[in-house]
């Protein structure tokens, strides 16, 4: 089939179209790898704050999310290695790439300056991650990562009117539903 943009007929547009689509979220099965790994390590950090403010007299819980920096550098490692075996991005996966660039850039904001809203990022961070996890279910035509979207909202909504403590078991149940269960769908639909 030859793409001239003066011939196409709608069949053949909607052909390249949804070629781009299945070329976008077979590379995206390859990025499974980022849900499990960021999902893996916020659900421990949640759990262990929990459990460190909930059990034990632990003056810093919050150190548990210093782990985020070794899954950050697992990230940036494996992004460089995938980015270079991926024959040809397509537009699809340049929206994803940069709006997940985005919400990180935003969740690094906010924890630097946490102290400035007394350190309540929990329910602003799970609230935030619905945006690139809907769009990302919308992007691949992946209800599960919508749902895990629309599971981040509810999710942060609840947070923001329960105890403190209580915020970390919440999250890591958001980051559960959004993350974890469809990240293995997705890396189970390769």
């Amino acid at each position: 089939m030859s793409i001239d943009k003066e011939t196409l007929t709608p069949e053949q547009s909607l052909d390249v179209i949804t070629s781009m689509i299945r070329q976008a979220k077979g590379n995206m099965q390859q990025g499974s790898f980022y849900f499990l790994l960021w999902g893996w390590t916020i659900v421990v950090a949640n759990l262990g704050v929990y459990v460190l403010i909930k059990f034990t007299t632990v003056e810093n819980p919050f150190l548990m999310f210093l782990i985020t920096i070794v899954a950050a550098i697992i990230s940036i490692i494996y992004g460089i290695r995938q980015g270079n075996q991926i024959a040809a991005p397509t537009h699809l996966d340049s929206i994803y790439k940069w709006v997940w660039i985005g919400f990180g850039i935003t969740c690094f904001i906010f924890w630097f300056f946490g102290k400035q809203i007394s350190w309540q990022i929990t329910p602003v961070i799970i609230t935030m991650c619905a945006v690139p996890t809907f769009i990302s279910g919308s992007l691949l035509k992946f209800k599960p990562l919508m749902f895990g979207g629309v599971a981040f909202w509810i999710s942060g909504a609840l947070i923001f009117i329960t105890s403190f403590e209580n915020q970390f078991l919440l999250a890591a149940i958001a980051v559960t539903l959004g993350y974890l269960i469809p990240g293995y769908m997705l890396k189970k639909s390769n």
